[in-house]
């Protein structure tokens, strides 16, 4: 990567970083194209050339939250991490670790994605079609998990579920902002919940699958 490229990946990450704080702070519709450029150090017109608009911009955020350090939320080289370990519980808990920072990083923004939705047609659309690829993610890891060994539901049922208690933020935003939980504590009882509803109690235990 040269020079220039360095630099508009810098301003581009600035500009990410900066949008995600104000969204976090002010929501969608207190945010302004010219707040975040002042965060960003960056002129209005920088965040417009390479976003277009200020959903472009939420949208951008939501999946740089959503992906974390990852190019994709699950992508290959993180599948094969996980396919390497046998142990169907070990999978599990890799995947949590993962999940733990889709979370910390998406429920903020999902706050202000619900407020700016129940105005904005396109905002709704945007954070559905989100919650829609979160689901599409979820069924490849219930699936690498039917791979290790036998499920206490089907692949369909346990993505719905897995989606419902960890990857889609209802639940963890409940525990850490409405029941004041600490992360810790709310990721320990998702995990063991995940684990109870997914996997069978012993490691001969039987459940029915479906591929």
């Amino acid at each position: 990567m040269g020079t220039r490229e360095r630099q508009r990946a810098a301003t581009r990450t600035a500009i990410l970083e900066a949008a995600r704080a104000a969204f976090v702070e002010s929501g969608y519709a207190g945010t302004t194209i010219t707040s975040v450029a002042h965060l960003a150090d960056v002129s209005p017109e920088s965040i417009y050339l390479i976003f277009t608009s200020k959903r472009g911009l939420f949208g951008a955020v939501m999946e740089a939250a959503a992906a974390g350090d990852r190019t994709a939320v699950v992508d290959e080289s993180w599948i094969d991490g996980v396919r390497a370990e046998p142990d169907q519980r070990r999978r599990l808990a890799l995947m949590a670790e993962s999940t733990r920072d889709v979370l910390r990083n998406v429920a903020p923004l999902d706050e202000a994605a619900r407020a700016a939705a129940l105005s904005d047609p396109e905002i709704a659309a945007m954070w559905q079609l989100h919650e829609e690829q979160r689901l599409r993610d979820t069924r490849v890891l219930v699936e690498l998990l039917a791979e290790a060994g036998p499920l206490r539901v089907t692949v369909a049922d346990g993505a719905d579920l897995m989606w419902a208690l960890s990857r889609s933020t209802d639940l963890y935003r409940a525990l850490t902002k409405d029941r004041g939980w600490d992360d810790d504590k709310a990721f320990t009882v998702l995990n063991d919940l995940l684990a109870r509803v997914l996997l069978p109690d012993s490691p001969n235990g039987v459940g029915p699958r479906e591929r």
